[in-house]
């Protein structure tokens, strides 16, 4: 069995390709518009179409997959493809809104409403169960619905009225409309963030759970206990990435943050900004024997110049940085988080070989108070930039969600000021969310300069708490080379039959940290056997959004895996 995703001229396809694969749906095809007919509800039981389809031929052929018994999933559907699915278009919906789910719960979430930005549109509902409602944040009237599932023939439609995939890419990168808009002087990848509305949601990773919710419903209507792989290393709840931009911090101030770190079981990143450094080439050596290091380059002494300029100099730097320390570095952290266009800084990068991009802070930085962890960006996973017009950029977007100059500074106005007991406080929500809810990194910068100045006690709690959680504290180098590793696996062959799953993946010599996620449960029936490479394991069961699973170890070393699954 094999997910479709419709590929057709500037649409999203890639992008969904994208989300499927940070979620660990590995077994799905791209399809072309003349291949739709030739779908088989049985080998292709979900067909996601990233774009209403404007062609009413196209039209016919899609609703023709869902009346075989297959499931179709449109968003901002027109024509006859809104009338299939129950729904009469009343013009377009001003946006933010929130988004409501009223029908099956969704991962992650425990009542909160979700932010949605881009095009949206106002449906009369004809027929068919509303899963979701749209509504302004600000004003009780003129809700409508968001998402919709219609019976159509043998199969279904599943409709959003808004563009789902184009969202999540809006609020995890900016609006492209919104760039070179500077902030206290500084042009920062924080200040393309797009406008959400009251700030209510700054502790909810809302753009992944997002995309995370339109997984869950693909594998809903997948007729077999559907297999996932794992996003996070091992059997880890969640993680934390830990990080420092040296800043032209002495030596001595690193080599104390460093060895605090090591002594917690931790590995961290430092980043250098290559032109303002005491930092030799055989302190660099030392630095990464036990953690990693990266560019930090410094763009603030041309802002307010041209784009070209500035990213010219962005290349320099990061050719410099290569050519001090002799290699070349797999993640990239900008000095004050400046930024150059849209994604023009990260052309650059995915040109250099950079393959992490760690310059997104989820913050309102100096435009509004709001301290949660995902506020304006509601991103923590790992995901590729992607073009407006759906072009993907071979660099990954981590983003970060606490730098301890906003969040510690004893004096700076710009600072939260908390002290490291009531960081305490707040860490252990973030870490018991991620932890139980969210299942998602928790990004951190921690300056060298400032950890033996101010932020040292707060530095220590993170540490402390994350290890009492067992969550593992990771580089973003660290991070990366995982993510790189679990992006070569697919899932090539599925079958359900008597009960039993049977899979086939294949992908690059496993580190020993891959896991497939298999289902606890499926209709009636509860996992009862797994067989990998036909030899028993045992199944332990573990909670993963809220739901009984089984993560399955891949042997290490091995480049491929065979697993068997029966329920009773």
């Amino acid at each position: 069995m094999r997910i479709g995703i419709l590929t057709h001229p500037s649409d999203l396809s890639d992008y969904v390709a994208e989300v499927f694969r940070t979620w660990g749906l590995a077994n799905f095809d791209l399809v072309r518009r003349d291949r739709v007919e030739e779908l088989h509800p049985a080998s292709t039981p979900v067909l996601v179409c990233p774009a209403s389809e404007q062609n009413a031929e196209a039209h016919e052929s899609l609703i023709g997959f869902a009346r075989r018994g297959g499931t179709l999933i449109a968003f901002l559907p027109t024509g006859a493809l809104a009338e299939a699915a129950g729904l009469a278009c009343a013009g377009p919906k001003a946006t933010p809104q929130r988004l409501r789910i009223s029908a099956y719960p969704a991962a992650g979430l425990s009542g909160e409403d979700l932010p949605v930005v881009g095009k949206a549109g106002a449906y009369d509902v004809q027929t068919g169960l509303g899963l979701a409602y749209l509504y302004h944040p600000d004003t009780f009237e003129g809700e409508t619905v968001g998402a919709i599932e219609t019976p159509v023939g043998e199969g279904r439609v599943v409709a959003f009225a808004f563009d789902l995939p184009r969202c999540v890419l809006t609020l995890r990168q900016g609006d492209p409309d919104r760039t070179e808009r500077a902030v206290g002087g500084n042009i920062r990848a924080d200040s393309i963030g797009v406008d959400l509305g009251p700030a209510d949601s700054g502790l909810l990773p809302f753009a992944d759970l997002l995309a995370r919710w339109l997984v869950d419903l693909v594998c809903r209507f997948v007729p077999a206990p559907m297999p996932l792989l794992w996003h996070l290393p091992g059997e880890a709840p969640a993680i934390v990435l830990y990080s420092g931009d040296e800043d032209g911090a002495e030596v001595s101030a690193v080599e104390q943050e460093f060895g605090e770190v090591t002594a917690a079981g931790a590995r961290m990143s430092l980043y250098i900004i290559p032109i303002h450094t005491h930092s030799t080439s055989g302190d660099v050596q030392r630095y990464r024997q036990d953690h990693d290091v990266g560019p930090h380059p410094n763009l603030r002494p041309l802002d307010g110049r041209p784009i070209p300029e500035r990213v010219a100099e962005f290349e320099r730097q990061l050719l410099l940085f290569e050519k001090m320390y002799g290699f070349r570095p797999k993640s990239v952290r900008n000095h004050c988080l400046s930024w150059a266009g849209y994604l023009d800084l990260v052309e650059v990068e995915a040109r250099l070989g950079i393959r992490m991009d760690a310059n997104f802070l989820c913050s309102a930085y100096m435009r509004d108070r709001c301290s949660g962890p995902y506020h304006l960006r509601g991103a923590a996973m790992p995901m590729r930039f992607c073009h407006p017009d759906g072009r993907l950029v071979n660099v990954i977007q981590q983003h970060t969600h606490l730098s301890d100059d906003v969040w510690f500074h004893p004096t700076a106005p710009k600072s939260f000021r908390y002290s490291p007991a009531q960081y305490g406080a707040l860490v252990d929500r973030i870490l018991d969310d991620s932890a139980t809810r969210f299942h998602m990194p928790y990004g951190v910068i921690m300056h060298p300069g400032n950890w033996v100045k101010y932020s040292r006690e707060q530095g220590l709690v993170l540490l402390k708490k994350a290890v009492e959680r067992d969550i593992p504290i990771w580089s973003y180098d660290q991070w990366c080379d995982f993510w790189l590793l679990r992006d070569r696996w697919r899932l090539e062959h599925m079958s359900w039959k008597d009960h039993t799953l049977r899979f086939t993946a294949r992908g690059t010599p496993n580190d020993g940290n891959l896991r497939w996620l298999i289902p606890g449960r499926f209709a009636d029936r509860r996992l009862a056997e797994v067989r990998v490479d036909s030899e028993p394991i045992s199944c332990e069961p573990v909670t993963r959004y809220g739901k009984t699973v089984t993560l399955v170890a891949l042997r290490e070393g091995r480049a491929a895996c065979e697993i068997e699954a029966t329920y009773r």
